[in-house]
Order: C-alpha cells, then sequence, then structure tokens
C-alpha cells in the first residue's frame, strides 16, 4: 500500500505547476521568494544508491534560484513506522544524485556541485518526532574530530502536523491535498473533496492541473474505500454530487456488512466456547470450520449442540 501511495504523488509531483504549488506554501521559509519557475524542469531517470537500491518513486526537479540552478529531491515517505536513521537514507540519496550527474556530464566539477535542497513528505499517524539532521545522530565526540562528520539536513513536512483549520486558510491545492490525506471518515472525505474542488477552480494553474488532481482524487478514493463506485473525471470537474452520493452508498454498505460480521463473529465465538466445553476440546479443522460457516450454519449447529452425543453429531457427520 505504502507503494501504491508512492505511485499517487509520484503521478501529482511529475506536473510542473503542483511543483510549484507545493514550493510556493511549504518550502522553507525565505526560498519561495527566490525561486525563478519559469526555469522548473523534471530530472529523468533513476538514481542507485551506494547500497545498491534503485530509487524510482522519488522525484528529482531543477530550478533556478537567485539565478543559481539548483536541485529539489522529493523523498516520499508513507511508512507505518517512523524511520528515525532518515537523515542517513537521505545522505545516500543526495549522494546518488550527485554521482549520477558526475557520471552522466551533467555537470561540471569545474564549476562545483550544484545545491541540493532534500525534502520529504511524510503521511503518517504518528507525528514526526526525530531530527531531520544527520549530525544529530552522530555519538558525542572529541572535538577535533567534529569538522570531519557529514552534515545534511532534510526539511520535513509532516502532513499531519497541519490543522483543518490552518489548511483551509490558505487556500491553495496543495494544502487541500494533505487535508484529503488525513481525513477519518466519510464525512470528513466529502469536506475535504468540497474543499479540493474549490482550491482547483481557484488556483491560477487550473487549466493545467485540474485533470491530474481529480485523477489523484479518485486514485486515492479507489484505496481508501475499496469498491467506491468512481463517477468520470468529467463528471467530477462538473461537481461533487454524484461522488458523495457514491461515498454515502459505501458507508452504508460498509456499515451494514460490518455489523453483519460483527455478529457473526460473536455467535462464532460463542459455538466455539460451547463445543469446548460439551465435548472437552475441539480440533483445528473444526475451529477453521466455525470461522468460515454463514449465520445460518451456526444457527442449526447451536439448536443440535444440546442434544449431541458427539462433535460428529453436531455437524450431522454420521
Amino acid at each position: 500500500m505504502a507503494h501504491l501511495h508512492d505511485c499517487g504523488y509520484k503521478f501529482l509531483f511529475s506536473h510542473a505547476d503542483l511543483v510549484r504549488e507545493l514550493l510556493e506554501v511549504f518550502a522553507p521559509p525565505g526560498v519561495h521568494e527566490l525561486l525563478d519557475y519559469a526555469t522548473l524542469r523534471p530530472q529523468p531517470g533513476s538514481f542507485v544508491t551506494p547500497a545498491m537500491k534503485q530509487r524510482e518513486d522519488d522525484i528529482v526537479w531543477s530550478i533556478e534560484l537567485q539565478g543559481q540552478r539548483i536541485y529539489l529531491y522529493l523523498l516520499l515517505e508513507f511508512q507505518s513506522s517512523i524511520d528515525k536513521g532518515m537523515p542517513v537514507r537521505m545522505m545516500q540519496y543526495v549522494a546518488a544524485l550527485y554521482d549520477h550527474l558526475v557520471r552522466g556530464k551533467v555537470i561540471d566539477l569545474g564549476d562545483g556541485l550544484p545545491p541540493v535542497l532534500p525534502i520529504v513528505i511524510y503521511n503518517g499517524d504518528a507525528r514526526w518526532q526525530h531530527s531531520p539532521e544527520v549530525f544529530d545522530l552522530i555519538q558525542l565526540h572529541p572535538q577535533v574530530l567534529t569538522a570531519f562528520q557529514p552534515r545534511l539536513k532534510f526539511w520535513l513536512l509532516d502532513e499531519g502536523q497541519f490543522s483543518t483549520e490552518y489548511l483551509n486558510g490558505l487556500q491553495r491545492v496543495m494544502a487541500a491535498i494533505f487535508r484529503m490525506e488525513n481525513t477519518h471518515d466519510t464525512e470528513e472525505a466529502k469536506q475535504a473533496i468540497r474543499y479540493l474542488g474549490q482550491a482547483v477552480a481557484k488556483s491560477p494553474f487550473k487549466q493545467t492541473i485540474d485533470r491530474a488532481v481529480m485523477q489523484w482524487m479518485q486514485f486515492r478514493l479507489s484505496h481508501k474505500m475499496p469498491g467506491l463506485v468512481m463517477p468520470s473525471i468529467d463528471e467530477i470537474l462538473k461537481g461533487s454530487d454524484m461522488l458523495e452520493t457514491n461515498m454515502n452508498q459505501w458507508r452504508d454498505k460498509a456499515i451494514a456488512e460490518g455489523v453483519l460480521l460483527g455478529k457473526l463473529e460473536g455467535e462464532t465465538t460463542l459455538l466455539e466456547l460451547l463445543l469446548v466445553k460439551r465435548f472437552r476440546g475441539i480440533t483445528e479443522n473444526t475451529r477453521a470450520r466455525l470461522k468460515t460457516a454463514t449465520a445460518e450454519q451456526l444457527e442449526m449447529w447451536a439448536e443440535r449442540i444440546l442434544d449431541a452425543r458427539t462433535l460428529a453429531d453436531v455437524f450431522n457427520e454420521h
């Protein structure tokens, strides 16, 4: 699932205007104002880290900052747990990027290595508490060694740290995307979808990003709500009414199935306890049979248990 999530973001950030949206709202303080967005361009290819792991899900762009070309390394981190060693990983990835630029003769070492701005976009339930700087991971050591220790820091975007109120106030597409990522029920999701639609409609980049954003929304909802009937992109662009109706139907079905599942699980557990008490234990095959039984089968077996002399009598296996 993490890989699927990464692919969705990779699709989003393959569009220059959405990368611009991200930087205009969420870049480190003082950076956005210095960027020349007319020079923004993607960097093709994948990179191999020193550990020989292919980096194909991350995104690299370059852009001019006060006339100097710099590189933006967007690392997508959607794992269930926080990686305290992320600064070490990022150091590897930046080194792999430099190696790629040098070996491919994209840059001339005589002019020096270009600056890199590493950005980690994280979306996990737990808030990121660890340092984004590799130097902070190094053990205490004699001062004489300090000058020889590596220093690299990434800019962290922990999507969950932004409140709904703050994101609403920004009125920007990437803020709406961050909000949608952190919805917890269908009502929140519907509100986030409306906000996303409004943000796209107001965006100066509407003509270039509207279909891409709606495709991403389809992609995310299909994984957040498996089985949801999705309207076409054109239908979604006309409004969210049909989508919201489908989401309500999906929610009602999920609730009904959840209640039935809970009832079946309770009946299965009770019947299993009664069988164990009545016949002083049951086999694993019997337990497996109970777990796959229908409500009608469980009811029939429960009626037989009082008169049955053997376990086989309950299941009528004679």
